[in-house]
């Protein structure tokens, strides 16, 4: 082991009339250091000679005026090269005065060509200035005595502030803008000075280096934010800086640059841990263009990211109210994979975007990039509007991990979902079209965070968005798996078909935050400036389906594929439970309503706006049957199973309820409707009552096999199926237009009985009972029959009896008189109607008459009388 470097001692003369001091300028660029840091060794009287003990190997000393702390002169002390004697006398104050006297013209007289010359010497700070900076003064015979070293020591001490000028130099405090503007460059005239301590002046390889101590704390900063998160950085409030001017800030004027390297810098991350950046370099910028310093911050930085390793270069901005970063990506920056769980989607190129907020704290982290989803060899490219996505990052200690996922597709029908983003064959035939779908993958879904648009990052991977089916809308979240497809919840609005049918549910409602012209906000941003930040606190809530609606269950492993729950409200019927599968035809579910119907009621919804509903009931009412010509047919009597259905149809401005159905009677299937109904029907009262007034109001066709013919008609009245006919000869005659032959054929081949037809037709036509008999004999009565109807009809009246026999039948006397005693008349009325009808009636008449007198008996016992020769016993009559 060598033995310790020893520091020597050197001989100092001072040969001034005053006592200087006589400081170390430390710092490691020995002889390069024309300003270090400096530490007081000793204070040398007038005319003395003193010896020195040195601090280090290789020193450089700088002599000052112990009253006026005024710079003298720069000694340098190099081993076995230059060691002494050293001395201070009247050349070195002359080439100091020399070296004030032109700095007090350059400082005076700005445009002089001479100032302008000397200026352009600092324009390049990356060529050597030692070298320029001698020679120029050796041209000038006024100021030839002044060197690079007299100058940086004239420069530290005119920027010396008037408050430590009294103080040793070790103590001084500077002027950052005189210092500036002494090395050619410009200071803005808005900004305030800026002091700094410990001003150290070297050169490495001739090109001017130079540093200075700053206070965070009094830095003319954009914003106390600013100042406050720029400090921060730091563990301390005094710092060390590197001090360089660039003359290509802009508009051919210098800048002025304060810059400290550091191995690592943990920048506070909006509350979220703290951001680290490797080998960073903080600058602090003095441009004339601008009222305030501007802080930067420069480095590299590690990612990984889905097992994608790669470093970009960061630089950091603080504005007044944020921090803003640009990041380079550094060698390949080619796709950037995917989790396993996101099939058929492609990141095609990406960046890194950053941003701190200050107030309130808050930042981002994450990848930003152009996608394609699908395949182009099996013809699977899904359309996209927006092809942008983001990959937002948290922290967790100090390194950035992927948050969630989000990117936008603007329409997919569900078999697209499957067959693009699942390994699974879609088994659903209903079609269900999804538009504004946000997708989004999350890193830990049990640990959701909020999204932009106000959502949560609750599923691990799969969309919200706006589902279309049968012209229904839902909105909710619908999860994705490689194996087993897609399961959801999504919810609809509440449903109204006006005062007949509701939808409602337990659907909590979605809402979404929109902007101020309504748009959702999108989730594939990265919130990295206040300006975004302050969009989302200015976004509205947008209910995009309001609560109380139905839930629609998705889900492929097994059927039911989409089932619907909820309640419903059909006529009477409120808050039925609704638990219905959604099939290629529609929604389907029954309702029940107890004893008014025979089955329950069938329901389809098959869009938006069409419900379609089937039942059956039992009809046991009498309707009123149609009149023609002012003549009712009569009633009937209805008992049937009804096959009932109705559609309720809705429109932007009507409401439409049409009902129709079927029942079987008397041998047919009768079909009623479609016919339009009252949509104000508030039951199924109401709606059974509509369908017996339609039946009514159209028995003439519903019916017109029975109706439409006069014996069809004729016959359901013999049979009771038609009732309330009083005449039905007169409904014959005025309502079916028949004459009395026409209705007695009619009647007699329906059934009637002869005294119903002969009192029709003497009511009806008002036919005699002559008229009646032949009418009747005509239709093929028998003349008994005919007899015994007359008789009804007409009264016991055997004389008309008679006639009208003889007259329609053409019969005997002999054969009209067994008929009339058939019919219950007595000899006598026989007789006596017999002699009324004259001829041969009359005698034959007469001759019953005759023999019912006893007087004409013959008698019995001969000779006349009862006892004479005729009579009973006498061989006459009887």
């Amino acid at each position: 082991m060598p033995p310790p470097v020893t520091a020597p001692k050197i001989s100092f003369a001072n040969h001034l009339d005053v006592s200087v001091i006589v400081y170390d300028s430390f710092s490691d660029k020995d002889k390069t250091n024309y300003f270090g840091t400096l530490t007081s060794i000793a204070t040398v009287p007038p005319k003395t000679t003193a010896s020195l003990q040195l601090k280090h190997p290789t020193s450089v000393l700088i002599v000052s005026d112990a009253k006026s702390n005024s710079p003298l002169t720069r000694i340098i002390y190099l081993q076995d090269v230059s060691t002494g004697p050293f001395a201070v006398g009247e050349a070195d104050v002359k080439a100091m005065a020399q070296t004030m006297a032109f700095i007090t013209f350059i400082t005076n007289n700005k445009t002089d060509p001479l100032t302008q010359d000397f200026n352009a010497i600092w324009k390049d700070t990356s060529k050597p200035q030692v070298t320029p900076v001698n020679r120029f003064f050796a041209q000038h015979e006024q100021y030839k005595s002044c060197t690079f070293a007299t100058y940086m020591m004239g420069i530290t001490y005119t920027a010396e502030q008037p408050e430590s000028k009294g103080k040793p130099m070790d103590q001084a405090l500077y002027s950052l803008s005189t210092l500036a503007t002494l090395l050619g460059a410009t200071w803005p005239e808005f900004l305030p000075d800026i002091v700094v301590t410990k001003f150290t002046c070297n050169t490495n390889n001739d090109t001017l280096a130079l540093q200075a101590g700053i206070d965070l704390k009094k830095l003319p900063a954009q914003s106390d934010e600013a100042l406050q998160f720029f400090g921060s950085l730091f563990n301390v409030q005094h710092l060390q800086v590197s001090v360089m001017f660039n003359y290509a800030v802009g508009l051919n004027i210098f800048g002025t640059r304060l810059s400290i390297s550091l191995d690592a810098m943990h920048v506070p991350f909006g509350g979220a841990g703290t951001l680290n950046i490797n080998k960073p370099t903080a600058t602090i910028d003095i441009n004339p263009l601008f009222k305030f310093v501007v802080f930067t911050v420069t480095g590299d930085m590690p990612f990984d990211i889905f097992d994608n390793k790669f470093e970009a270069d960061l630089s950091m901005t603080i504005d007044n109210i944020e921090a803003a970063f640009g990041v380079v990506i550094k060698g390949d920056k080619g796709p950037l994979p995917t989790p396993p769980a996101m099939k058929g989607v492609h990141f095609d190129s990406f960046g890194v975007g950053i941003g701190i907020i200050f107030e309130p704290p808050s930042a981002a982290i994450g990848l930003s990039g152009q996608l394609h989803i699908g395949d182009a060899g099996n013809n699977t490219i899904v359309p996209l509007d927006d092809d942008s996505f983001v990959v937002v990052c948290q922290l967790i200690e100090e390194v950035p991990n992927p948050l969630y996922i989000s990117f936008y597709v603007p329409k997919m029908h569900l078999t697209d979902v499957y067959t693009v983003f699942t390994n699974a064959q879609c088994p659903v035939d209903v079609p269900v079209l999804f538009s504004d779908l946000s997708f989004q993958w999350s890193e830990n879904p049990m640990e959701p965070v909020v999204l932009p648009d106000g959502s949560l990052s609750n599923m691990g991977y799969g969309f919200s968005a706006a589902a279309d089916i049968f012209g229904f809308d839902f909105y909710g979240d619908v999860e994705l798996d490689l194996t087993n497809g897609v399961k959801a919840d999504i919810e609809m609005s509440p449903l109204s078909l006006g005062n007949i049918f509701s939808i409602k549910g337990d659907g909590a409602g979605v809402t979404l935050k929109v902007d101020a012209n309504g748009n959702p906000i999108k989730n594939n941003q990265i919130i990295t400036k206040a300006a975004q930040k302050q969009a989302l606190q200015n976004a509205t809530t947008k209910q995009m389906v309001p609560p109380g609606g139905a839930v629609l269950k998705i889900q492929t492993l097994a059927s039911p594929f989409l089932h619907l729950s909820g309640a419903i409200n059909l006529f009477e019927v409120e808050n039925w439970h609704l638990d219905a599968d959604i099939t290629s035809s529609g929604i389907k579910f029954d309702v029940g309503f107890g004893g008014i119907l025979t089955s329950d009621m069938s329901c389809t919804l098959s869009d938006f706006h069409n419900l379609a509903a089937s039942f059956q009931y039992g009809l046991n009412d009498t309707i009123s049957l149609p009149s023609i010509g002012g003549i009712s047919l009569g009633s009937m009597p209805l008992q049937a199973l009804v096959g009932a259905h109705f559609a309720l149809n809705t429109s932007s401005s009507n409401i439409v309820l049409s009902i129709g159905g079927s029942f079987d009677f008397e041998g047919l299937t009768r079909n009623f409707g479609d016919f339009t109904a009252d949509v104000n029907i508030s039951s199924v009262s109401d709606l059974l009552n509509a369908i017996l007034n339609n039946i009514e109001s159209n028995a003439s066709q519903i019916f017109g096999d029975l109706l439409n013919q006069a014996g069809a008609w004729a016959n359901k009245v013999q049979q009771n199926v038609i009732t309330g006919v009083e005449n039905v000869a007169s409904v014959l005659q005025n309502a079916f237009n028949q004459d009395a032959n026409q209705a007695a054929a009619t009647m007699k081949a329906a059934g009637f009985a002869a005294n119903t037809i002969a009192s029709g037709l003497q009511t009806a036509y008002g036919l005699s009972a002559t008229a009646v008999a032949q009418t009747m004999q005509q239709a093929g009565f028998a003349a008994q029959e005919v007899a015994s109807a007359l008789q009804n009809v007409f009264g016991n009246d055997a004389q008309m009896i008679a006639s009208a026999i003889q007259t329609a039948y053409g019969w005997s006397a002999d054969q009209i008189n067994d008929l009339l005693g058939q019919i219950g008349f007595s000899v006598d009325q026989i007789g006596q109607a017999f002699q009324q009808l004259g001829g041969e009636f009359e005698d034959f008449g007469n001759k019953i008459l005759h023999g019912l007198d006893p007087s004409n008996w013959p008698n019995p016992f001969g000779g006349g009388g009862i006892f004479g020769g005729g009579g009973i016993f006498g061989g006459g009559f009887p």
